[in-house]
């Protein structure tokens, strides 16, 4: 399912078949970055959600942790990875942790019995962090693009 990996394949599997040792490893993940972006040093936060927003998607595959628990975590975790993303200059990422997460959330949707109500809250706060990131994108893009033509006028000049 996703597209970004934090885990390797060894440790992957390994808490694929724990679950107590996935809830710790999310928990220590989570905080940790969040000590980071607390601190603003967002490259370091990075590595530490990546693996906590791998670990609540594992968890919520499982369905061995109450399904919006789960759903929070997964929430959570991607919104502060996708931030950290954001401030590291790593748009696209940011906007690709949000889409995975809004997946796997819809994905739940319709394969499981989950009260849609909790899930239409954490995916609105998912695609509000979406727009941002869109915003932020299509503005690089826009900036990128004008920094081209100007550099193409200016060797036009000489």
């Amino acid at each position: 399912m996703m597209k970004l990996r934090f885990l390797c394949a060894n440790h992957r599997g390994e808490l694929e078949k724990n679950t107590g040792k996935t809830i710790t490893f999310f928990q220590t993940g989570f905080d940790t970055g969040q000590f980071y972006t607390d601190r603003l040093q967002w490259a370091e936060a990075i590595p530490h959600l990546g693996c906590a927003f791998e670990s609540a998607e594992i968890l919520l595959s499982h369905g061995s942790v109450d399904m919006e628990v789960s759903c929070d975590w997964l929430t959570s975790s991607a919104l502060l990875l996708a931030i950290s993303f954001k401030y590291t200059n790593y748009t696209n990422e940011a906007e690709d942790v949000i889409w995975m997460a809004i997946n796997r959330l819809e994905q739940q949707l319709t394969h499981r019995s989950s009260d849609p109500r909790w899930v239409s809250h954490h995916l609105a706060r998912l695609y509000g962090q979406l727009k941002i990131c869109i915003t932020l994108n299509e503005h690089g893009a826009k900036n990128h693009h004008d920094q081209a033509n100007l550099s193409t006028a200016t060797a036009r000049i000489h």
